[in-house]
Order: C-alpha cells, then structure tokens, then sequence
C-alpha cells in the first residue's frame, strides 16, 4: 500500500506540474512561433522533425528502455552497466547522424540548417532522457516530475523574452526558435547528471565499459518498437509534405492540430514512463498490478472522450482562438484529427504493460500490424485529402492498435478488460456530445460551455459511475503522508 501511495502522490505531482508549464509551452510559444514565422515555414520544420524522430531509434536500439525496466527488477547487477550502456549510446548518436544525413540527401532534402539543428535536438533529447531512465528506475518520482518540465520551462523564458520584446531581442525566427531548444536541452541534461551525481549514483566508466554483443540482442526487440512507434506516429507528416502537391502548407496544418493532439497525449506519455518501472517492480502482484492499470485507462480514456468531443463541437472557435483565423481546412483537420487520442490512450497503457512483462516481441507484431495499416491508408489519402487524410488514417490505426494491445494483454497477462467500465465510457461521450449539442443551440459563450462541460458533464459522470473514487486517492496519499 505505501508502494502504491508512493506512485499515485508522485503521479498526480507529475501531472500537476505538465498540466501547468507543457500547455504554456504548446499554446503561449510554440503556437505563437508557427503564427509568426508563418505556416509554410512551420510546415517544413514540422515535417523534418518527424523525419528524424522516425529514426530515432537508431539512437538507442530500445537500450533505454531495457535498461529502465531492468534497472527497476534487478537495481544492484544494471547499475554496474551503466558506462557500457552510455559509451553504446553515444556511438548510436554518431551512428544516426550520419544515417539522417544521408537519408535527407537521397531524398531531396534542401532545409540542411533546420534538419542539421533537429538531429543535435534528437540527440540530446535522447541522452536526458537516458539519464532520468536512472531516475525513475530507482522509483525518484517527484524528482522525475520536476525534471520531466525543465527543459520547456527553461523555453517558456527564453522564448518567452523573443516573443514578447521583439524590439529588443529581434523578431523570432525558425531558426532561432532552434537554437533555444538546442540550448535548453543541453541544460537540462546537465541538470539531470548533476542530479544523478548528488544522489551517490557513480556511473562508472573503464576500458570494459564495451559494446556488448548479447545486451544488443536482448536489447533489439525494444529498439524494433521504438522504429514502428516512431514510424507509425510520425511518418505521415513527411510523407504529407512529400506527396502532397501543397505540402508545406499541408504540413503546417496537419501541424496546427497534432499539436494539440500531442499536448492531450502528454499525460498519457508521462503515465507510462511511471507505470513501465513500477509494473517491472511489481511483477506477481497481479491485483495491484490490475488496480493501476485499470485507473490507468481510466483517466486516460476519460481525458481522451472529453478532448475529442470538445474538438469536435468546438472546432472553429479553437481554430480561432489558436491560430486568430477561420480556415476551414485548419477546423476539418482539428475535427478528425483528435479523436486518435483515444487509441492513443490504450496503447499508452497496454503497450506499457507488455513492456514492462517482456513481452516485446508480441508487442512488435500488432504494432507492425498497424504500421502498415497507416502506410497504406497514408499512400491513399494523402494524395486526395491532405492533412485530414492524415488525421483519418491515424484515428482507423491508433484504435486498431489500441484494442488489440489490450485484448493480448487480457488474454495472455491476465489482467481484466472489465467490460462494464466500456459502457460507461460511451455513456459519457454520449452526454458531452448532447451537452455541446445543446449548449451550441443556445448561444452561449464557448468559455462557459467548456467550463459547464467540465463541472457538470465530466466531474458528475465520473464519480457517479465511479470509475475513479477520489476517497481512493484521497486515502492512499494520506497514508503517504501519515
């Protein structure tokens, strides 16, 4: 029980925290750069950037992911590994710069500046978050939360600074909005190893500190899912730009929704990155390991219907209020483009579990299902439809690979689907679509819907079905505290 107090109080620390600053950083900075540098210029940086995260796997082979979830089992033998496991990562690092490069020059690329800046960016990106690996491995979660925002709050200043002085700084550019990032990044690794040295962790580095043949092999299935992630979330925008005849344009679209996709999907990312340890720790306690889970989805899927039927009835008033136009294409896109989040949402939960029990290579086979479900539905949609043929695709994919993620994992970990939960969350859809119907035929102002939204439909729903009991909560953090 106090493991369990343990997690939830750092989880909600974790959640308060990116409620607070990834938000500002998604819609007061990045937002507002796409608006000043224009959508075409957004576009093309957009686009890159998913180009080098489809290969970021090349900059870990899933080593950090099979270092945390057998740092978290087995703390006293992986520690010992961590010098091995750092030299590995920075010969990745060289490895999938010069891969990138040679990719973008097959492929045409011209923006050498913008992809030189957003591979350093992947890179240290990757080393920090290597290092908070370690942090969240020795089960340090509220040390976790505080660096999980470091680096955007390091941006909020700095970025902050050009957008709202001009006159002094000089306008914001593409790429100066890099080099910041590039700047923060950098300070926040060197927080984290700071951290890390405080904390009496000694990451040891001597001559047999050597690529190892059979930690690759073991660690590879967790590099094979990193590849079909990346590649089954971030292909479409490269290829949007690439086979689209306005593909710039496209991108930049497609980019003013999945960001906020991205922002709604935050929660989910950082759910997983405390349940993969903590299920790893927890392995035979099934009905705790259950208990999680099941909240887990909860709160995911809760979020996810909410974010999704907001959108949708809400559309042209978030175009407006984002982006300070009225374009229809940008409304469509938003429209079809969210309600993938609660795929999303699944697959945060139940790919995390089959993670965290080892079972990758299961894992791998229903994400490559999906991969090519997305690849084909992309080749056929973007050439007609865009960016919302790229916002369809990913809502048909995302579910596919969401419910057969979980229907493995009920059928081989054991742990229950519990199917009247599955009603209740379309119960719950069903009334905020008749909320927001209602609402929208009375005029009133969209701030107020949104708020009775969220106290009257949301709150109420949720404690009435009980899908997450706050005297739960509320007690697990008071024996935390006793």
């Amino acid at each position: 029980m106090k493991e369990l107090s343990k997690f939830y109080s750092s989880l909600g620390l974790l959640i308060i925290l990116n409620i607070i600053i990834k938000p500002l950083w998604i819609f007061g900075i990045d937002r507002q750069v796409q608006n000043v540098v224009g959508t075409e210029t957004y576009g093309v940086y957009f686009s890159l950037l998913n180009f080098t995260i489809v290969f970021s796997f090349l900059l870990d082979w899933g080593l950090t992911a099979f270092f945390n979830r057998q740092l978290a089992a087995n703390r006293n033998s992986y520690i010992d590994n961590a010098g091995t496991f750092i030299i590995i990562k920075l010969f990745f690092s060289f490895l999938y710069a010069v891969i990138v490069f040679a990719t973008a020059y097959f492929l045409g690329v011209k923006q050498w500046s913008i992809l030189i800046a957003v591979i350093l960016i992947q890179i240290l990106t990757s080393l920090f978050i290597f290092f908070r690996s370690i942090v969240t491995a020795h089960q340090w979660f509220k040390t976790d939360a505080w660096l999980s925002i470091i680096d955007k709050l390091l941006m909020i200043f700095i970025c902050g600074s050009f957008l709202l002085f001009p006159a002094v700084t000089g306008i914001i550019t593409i790429h100066k909005f890099l080099w910041i990032q590039i700047t923060c990044t950098a300070l926040a690794l060197l927080t984290v190893l700071t951290l890390i040295n405080k904390k009496g962790v000694q990451l040891s580095f001597n001559s047999k500190a050597l690529p190892n043949k059979n930690l690759i092999r073991v660690a590879l299935p967790f590099g094979i899912i990193i590849l079909l992630m990346s590649v089954h979330n971030r292909l479409d925008a490269f290829l949007l730009e690439r086979l689209h005849p306005n593909g710039a344009y496209e991108a930049g679209i497609y980019a003013g929704a999945y960001r906020l996709l991205d922002a709604a999907n935050m929660i989910g990312y950082l759910l997983a990155s405390f349940l993969l340890p903590f299920i790893a720790r927890q392995s035979g306690e099934d009905k705790k390991i259950d208990e999680v889970v099941l909240n887990s989805r909860h709160l995911l899927l809760i979020i996810a219907i909410f974010v999704s039927t907001t959108t949708i009835f809400l559309a042209p008033w978030i175009q407006q209020l984002l982006y300070h136009n009225s374009n229809a294409d940008g409304i469509a896109v938003l429209k079809w483009c969210l309600p993938a989040l609660i795929g999303y949402s699944l697959l945060q939960v139940y790919g995390t579990v089959l993670t965290a029990n080892g079972q990758i290579v299961q894992f791998c086979y229903i994400v490559l299902l999906s991969v090519l479900l997305n690849i084909v539905l992309n080749l056929l949609l973007i050439p007609v439809h865009g960016a919302k043929g790229c916002a369809m695709t990913a809502i048909i994919s995302q579910a596919f690979c969401g419910i057969s993620t979980m229907l493995y994992v009920q059928k081989k970990a054991g742990i229950k689907m519990h199917l009247s939960s599955l009603l209740i969350y379309t119960s719950i859809a069903a009334l905020l679509c008749g909320f927001y119907y209602l609402a929208g035929r009375t005029g009133v102002n969209e701030w107020m819907v949104l708020a009775g939204a969220v106290i009257v439909v949301l709150i109420t729903t949720t404690i009435l079905f009980k899908l997450i009991n706050p005297n739960e909560w509320r007690s697990l953090i008071q024996q935390k505290n006793s």
